[in-house]
This record gives C-alpha cells, structure tokens and sequence, in this order.
C-alpha cells in the first residue's frame, strides 16, 4: 500500500478525477497517472520515490509504522496501520484512513477526496472519481 499511497498524495486537491495504474517489476514500481509519472526502487525497509515533477520523497519502515520524509509538506509525515485499515498524518494538515475490502483498497482523505485501488497481477488500477 505505501507506493499507492504516496502516488495518491501527489493527486492535487482541487483535481478530482485522476486516474492512472502502478506495475511492479522486481524491486522497483513504474505509475503513470493523468498528470504525473514516477518510479520507486526499494532497498531493504527503505523505498525511494522520484516524481516528474520534480518532488520525491524516502519511506521508512518501522514494525507497523511507515515514516515518509519528502521534497513538501503533503508527502511528509507517517502512517500506521492496524489489522486492515492504515492511518496517515501528513505535514500539510491532511490525514487519511485506507482500508482493503475484498480485492479493493479504499482511500480516504481528510480534504474531501475518495479513491478506489484495484490490483490484478503485478498492476494497480486507481481511481479517484
């Protein structure tokens, strides 16, 4: 969930509708979404993110708590999870609750927005009507 979640806090808050898919290849992720594209290489509990935007950001990994040190305020801060569900407090004020039903990751975020995550083999579909 980590690399979806990042990618979902890259989504601008007054762009709704984004779409885009993830393909995992070994240890590292290629995503292309509407208005940003990306790569994430992983090394132990340690995963770095570039964006092409230009911004990045460097996940670490302790017990059932990620702590995420990024280029800007909204992809800094850290996330928990609990049995199923994954709570995130970001830098930029927004906190976020994400929770897997079944085959699909539901992302909710304290700034109005609502995405879906659906993955099949070695992609992931996003949605965030």
């Amino acid at each position: 969930m980590p690399l979806l979640l990042i990618l979902l806090l890259l989504i601008p808050t007054v762009t709704f509708g984004q779409s885009g898919s993830s393909t995992d290849i070994g240890d590292t992720s290629f995503y292309n979404f509407d208005t940003f594209s990306g790569s994430r290489q992983s090394v132990g509990k340690t995963d770095f993110y570039n964006f092409s935007d230009g911004s990045s950001t460097t996940r670490n990994n302790v017990g059932s708590t990620d702590f995420y040190s990024g280029s800007t305020p909204r992809l800094s801060g850290s996330t928990n999870t609990i049995g199923e569900t994954t709570f995130g407090t970001w830098q930029d004020g927004t906190t976020s609750t994400h929770q897997s039903i079944g085959g699909t990751t539901f992302h909710n975020f304290s700034d109005g927005r609502n995405c879906t995550s659906n993955r099949l083999g070695s992609t992931t579909f996003t949605n965030c009507p």
